[in-house]
């Protein structure tokens, strides 16, 4: 983003109002009714609108706070009551960088009805946020502009002044006026379009619901409208480019069905009378809950024949996340960014049960799927994201813009799910839903918290004997972290079960972060197959038996948000009985547990590596993509930093396992080609030489048509799939240095046809191909502005030095297009940081980002620093535990 100057001038005629968020609790004000009124030529380079805002005061102040940012105020009267008496003020800017009204006559603003209007004038301006101009090109080279917006978190106040706090709802009327050969959409339906002058029309819309202020939104375009209907007569449109049509059927059937489905869940219908989605070909996120609009980029909505059924489920599941919001986040705010999670988790755990009949009815998916989806989504990333010292708890204080923008991440996103996931699995589902119903309706149109949000689900019963729901959930919402349960078993019949915060490094002492503890809801399966429950509330119980239970698994199914580390003893029966038969005892969910959580704890050296290593031995055996995946990303990352010594010894371990799973039989399910995927990837990695001899042909295949398709190549199943056709592109640049005609691709392929190519081009050996990269992702349009950083990226995952060294020269550049207002510019901090693989690089990027501003990334960054931390200390205490496992159990290959 453009950043301001430092300078602030109050004026008698023009204002220049750059504000952040008001902070703390608002109750002084009641804003009632806002008349928005845009007037937007996309040639001009700038907009110019006219806010009247009708408020209240609910006490009597001297002063009046709101909120305005990039806006030229040429105009500013404030009235109050019906007689419309001017109040004489003078504007302005305090340390906290809020705009504040002062009277001049000293009187004071009483708790009274007021009207104030203002006009003012801005840029209109590519940043992404805001109101902003994006495009697109036909194929023959035509642009056509697009003017959209974009106002979650704090960027309403970059169209028009407002009180910009999600509690603060009000109505909002619209009004744009544009050039004639555009259409305009907003929320709510047209009300009127009326001719104002030659070749401008105004487009009037009715007035909204109450309503957050960041929801507020409309989109300029001559894009074309498709529309089906609800059960209930609900007007469901798509806006797509011309000749995308065909391709909106999976988006706009998945958005009426997923309609139909919360009105059902919930047991509160759809509230407002038509539902518009738009594509945009450029948007910062993945889409936007816009009420009655929703917005989400191009390159997750259009599918054909051709779209992989796995990008299909991806892209009903934004769909549906973003229709949930329309009655979590919409219908029902939150009181404050404080509460993000109570939104956001919401949306990204029920997404799952509304696209589960989607799916299953119209792909090979199974719900074995969708429950794999939630998993991997939310469970398992967010397991790992909370794990690192400087994370925060789902329920955090939030004091500025930056901090706001930074909240849109695991934590608030992934962990939430899974806790509410962990609430409906403890209560069951009939009362999850009845509870989540009843918060609906009970605070429509109007703002909940935390406390709210217990409080109900507290009337459905406790979650266990006499535990309240909301003394359960409380802790596990507004702690930083979760813990690890370890077991010791003390005798045939009797275990030791002890809870302490999980700290993702190697030996970690400090017993004042560790001793933290949670109610943890332990649910346990015998080997005699005997189910148990209860609660945990301290740090130690004893778990008696009266009979001999042989081995026990904690966690079943994995729905508490918790690690396990078992000790020699429970490990060594359930790693034996895993070999002979997995399925037998443990279901898919426990056995991505066992693996995630085994292979976890010995990088932080709370078990020996031969711990992890035994485990794994029968995954020859798996035929679930979810356990394969979880085994796989952890024991990579491991080998990513390995020392020369260790690594051949490692790979050719790791080319045994692989080969021998490559003999499974496969399903028509999206799981099994999930599963086909995942392990001709790996295969070509590893360089196993079945896998490489196909790779070899795949490529030169590729080389004569570029438009061909990979398919899966250490098993004999056909499957198109991004993942294959990457493995083997990589394969062909990195080993046998054919770039030339990846390059022609990636300069001649329109985003996001072209990921693939310049994310292959990142694994070259080629200094020069690395730099003519890096250059180019900043210089020309390969990518749209939301991913200028995902080439550095790229990169940073095979030259991390290199791609360190290119954000360090360009820091500026990138801080303002993502710093101040973008969460992805965490993204970028979290992956260049977190890819270094040296002390001394580690420590260079520490002591120049410790000098920069940070903005979004501040967390992002910290949260590198811990996850590259632990892989070095892991490398210096544990590498020689593994090298000596290694040796000793040497393998076919």
């Amino acid at each position: 983003m453009v950043l301001m100057d430092s300078g602030w001038r109050v004026l008698s005629v023009s204002y220049l109002l750059v504000l952040s968020v008001v902070v703390g609790d608002i109750s002084d004000v009641d804003p009632e009714r806002y008349t928005l009124m845009f007037s937007v030529y996309p040639e001009t380079g700038v907009f110019t609108g006219s806010t009247d805002i009708q408020f209240s005061l609910l006490t009597d102040t001297r002063e009046l706070t709101l909120n305005s940012k990039d806006l030229n105020i040429v105009r500013a009267l404030i009235y109050k009551g019906k007689e419309r008496e001017n109040i004489p003020v003078i504007y302005t800017l305090n340390d906290k960088e809020e705009l504040v009204l002062t009277r001049t006559d000293e009187k004071r603003f009483r708790s009274d009805p007021y009207f104030l209007r203002m006009q003012y004038r801005a840029e209109l301006k590519r940043e992404l946020n805001g109101i902003y101009l994006t495009e697109y090109k036909t194929e023959d080279g035509e642009v056509h502009p697009i003017v959209a917006t974009h106002f979650e978190p704090t960027h309403a106040r970059k169209a028009f002044p407002c009180f910009d706090q999600p509690q603060l709802k009000s109505e909002f009327t619209v009004m744009v006026d544009h050039p004639t050969k555009f259409r305009v959409i907003s929320n709510m339906p047209k009300s009127n379009d009326r001719v104002v002058r030659s070749a401008t029309i105004r487009s009037e819309f009715l007035p909204t619901p109450a309503m957050s202020t960041y929801l507020v939104a409309f989109v300029m375009s001559d894009l074309e409208e498709t529309t089906v209907r609800t059960n209930r007569g609900v007007a469901i449109s798509v806006y797509n480019r011309p000749g995308k049509r065909q391709a909106t059927k999976t988006g706009i059937e998945t958005v009426r069905q997923s309609v139909e489905f919360f009105e059902n869940y919930l047991g509160r219908v759809f509230p407002l009378p038509k539902l518009d989605v738009v594509p945009l070909p450029d948007f910062a996120i993945g889409g936007m809950e816009n009420w009655g609009l929703i917005t989400i980029r191009e390159d997750m909505f259009y599918t054909d024949n051709d779209t992989p059924p796995e990008s299909i489920i991806l892209t009903r599941a934004i769909l549906a996340h973003e229709v949930a919001h329309m009655w979590f986040g919409d219908l029902v705010s939150i009181t404050s960014w404080n509460n993000l999670w109570l939104k956001e988790g919401a949306a990204n755990m029920l997404m799952y049960p509304a696209i589960e009949q989607l799916i299953t009815k119209n792909t090979h998916a199974t719900v074995s799927d969708i429950k794999n989806s939630l998993l991997q989504v939310s469970r398992y990333p967010a397991l790992d994201y909370d794990s690192v010292i400087n994370t925060h708890p789902v329920a955090m204080n939030i004091s500025d813009p930056a901090e706001a923008a930074a909240a849109f991440d695991a934590i608030s996103y992934s962990k939430s799910a899974a806790l509410l996931d962990m609430l409906r699995s403890a209560i069951g589902d009939d009362r999850f839903r009845a509870g989540v119903g009843k918060y609906v309706r009970e605070f429509q149109y109007g703002s909940a918290s935390l406390e709210d949000f217990l409080k109900t689900m507290d009337t459905t019963g406790p979650v266990y004997r006499n535990v309240k729901i909301s003394d359960f959930m409380r802790s596990w919402l507004t702690k930083t972290g979760y813990p690890v349960v370890s077991v010791t078993k003390l005798n045939n019949r009797k275990y030791r079960l002890s809870q302490y915060r999980f700290i993702n490094k190697p030996n970690f002492k400090d017993n004042k972060t560790v001793m933290k503890r949670w109610p943890v809801m332990i649910t346990l399966r015998t080997e005699r197959r005997k189910v148990h429950k209860f609660m945990m509330n301290g740090g130690t119980k004893i778990v008696s038996f009266n009979y001999d239970p042989g081995f026990i698994k904690l966690n079943i199914n994995s729905t508490m948000f918790i690690r396990v580390n078992y000790d020699l003893q429970s490990i060594t029966g359930i790693a034996e009985q895993l070999e002979a038969d997995h399925e037998r005892y443990f279901t898919e969910d426990d056995r991505a547990g066992l693996v995630s959580d085994v292979i976890t704890m010995a990088t932080v050296n709370k078990c020996p590596m031969s711990y992890a290593m035994n485990m794994i031995r029968y995954l020859p055996k798996e035929t679930s993509y979810m356990v394969w995946d979880q085994a796989l990303s952890k024991i990579s990352s491991i080998a990513e930093s390995l020392s020369n010594r260790t690594k051949p010894l490692f790979n050719t371990y790791m080319k045994d396992l692989i080969t021998k799973a490559s003999v499974l039989k496969q399903t028509d399910s999206i799981s099994s080609g999930l599963l086909s995927n995942l392990l001709s990837y790996y295969g070509v990695v590893y360089r196993i030489p079945e896998a490489v001899q196909r790779a070899d042909e795949e490529f030169a295949t590729w080389e004569k048509d570029t438009s061909y398709q990979a398919t899966s190549i250490s098993l004999n199943k056909e499957a198109w799939s991004n993942q294959v056709t990457s493995a083997v592109l990589t394969y062909g640049v990195a080993e046998l240095g054919k770039e030339e005609k990846l390059w022609e691709k990636l300069e001649s392929t329109s985003y996001p046809h072209n990921q693939e190519y310049y994310r292959s081009l990142s694994a070259t050996k080629n200094p020069e191909t690395v730099t003519r990269l890096l250059e180019g992702s900043l210089k020309y349009d390969w990518v749209p502005l939301q991913n200028k950083y995902d080439i550095l990226n790229s990169v940073s995952g095979y030259h991390p030095a290199a791609a360190f060294k290119f954000l360090k020269g360009n820091y500026d550049t990138f801080y303002e297009l993502y710093g101040e207002t973008q969460f992805n510019f965490g993204n970028i901090l979290h992956t260049v940081v977190g890819n270094l693989k040296t002390r001394q690089d580690l420590e260079e990027a520490t002591t120049f980002l410790e000098s920069q501003k940070l903005g979004t990334g501040e967390r992002a960054f910290r949260i590198a620093v811990d996850e590259v931390s632990s892989v070095l200390d892991w490398r210096d205490c544990c590498e020689e535990d593994l090298r000596d496992y290694l040796l000793a159990h040497p393998t076919s290959n």
